[in-house]
């Protein structure tokens, strides 16, 4: 088996990169992926330790998207696949597209502090993140460790809303690519452009939002995804029927459509109880992705 969806503490994971090939190779998977979200800090190790322990691994990255509600584009991610982690063009865009994403923290932070009355501060959020990126998960740990009293009661879903698209606390980026500049700078950089984590969107027609991001250059989509531990199946009456049906689902788009499959357990650490090779994708996806 594989696993084509993981991320370490060069985003908002909690192993470093050698840590996940020494878990994977426990595990005797045959390769694996590390999909950062807007970074490609760890690659380099990875690769590196991945070599040393004769597994297949895999430079990627998940690329944030600009928020475009009127095109159902709302918290979409792209992941890309076997991309050059040395191109020039990728490296300037990523530095201004982390700039934006700790400016936007810094904001919500200051929202969440001077207008909702949260005990929060950006440089104790910035400490939990450890690596250069500073995700929502850090904001909403802080949020918890802080603010016992005001988030009593409240799920981590709940806290995620407020500091999301829509939400009380949410704070527009400065700069995002949108979904075919982010394919666009994948593909430049030699990388497959994967859609992840279809199942999670709220989209009014599942099958033309497929066929539309294949319109904008997407290749590929993630069919093995953990929905029953995910926002926003996790929590529902309906997280074992998304489990048992976007897999089978979105595989007979990828038919449909003629793209390319792919998969991953979204690996953050151990965080949600998901595992490394949890949603069990097979290795003959491999053959159209490196």
């Amino acid at each position: 088996m594989i696993d084509l969806h993981l991320h370490s503490t060069c985003s908002d994971g909690l192993d470093t990169p050698s840590e996940l090939i020494d878990k994977a190779s426990k595990l005797n998977l045959k390769a694996i992926a590390l999909t950062d979200h807007d970074s490609i800090d760890g690659i380099k190790e990875f690769l590196n330790y991945g070599e040393e322990r004769e597994i297949i691994a895999i430079p990627g990255i998940e690329i944030s998207i600009r928020h475009e509600p009127e095109r159902e584009l709302e918290d979409v991610h792209i992941v890309g696949l076997n991309i050059d982690y040395t191109s020039t063009e990728l490296i300037k865009i990523l530095n201004r597209q982390l700039e934006g994403r700790l400016n936007q923290k810094k904001d919500i932070c200051k929202r969440l502090r001077d207008e909702l009355g949260y005990i929060i501060n950006y440089e104790e959020v910035k400490a939990v993140a450890k690596g250069k990126t500073v995700g929502r998960p850090h904001i909403v740990e802080i949020m918890e460790k802080n603010n016992p009293t005001k988030v009593k009661g409240k799920t981590k879903n709940e806290l995620f809303k407020m500091i999301s698209l829509g939400g009380i606390a949410y704070v527009d980026r400065e700069f995002e690519l949108n979904l075919e500049e982010s394919i666009e700078l994948i593909e430049a950089s030699g990388g497959i452009p994967i859609l992840a984590h279809p199942g999670i969107y709220d989209v009014s027609d599942r099958a033309k939002f497929i066929e539309f991001c294949k319109t904008a250059g997407i290749r590929g989509i993630e069919i093995e995804y953990p929905y029953a531990k995910n926002r926003p199946w996790e929590n529902s009456d309906k997280k074992e029927w998304a489990q048992t049906f976007f897999p089978t689902y979105y595989a007979s788009l990828t038919e449909r459509y003629n793209l390319i499959k792919s998969g991953g357990s979204d690996y953050h650490g151990g965080k949600k109880n998901i595992k490394i090779g949890e949603v069990a994708v097979p290795d003959i996806y491999l053959k159209n992705i490196i």
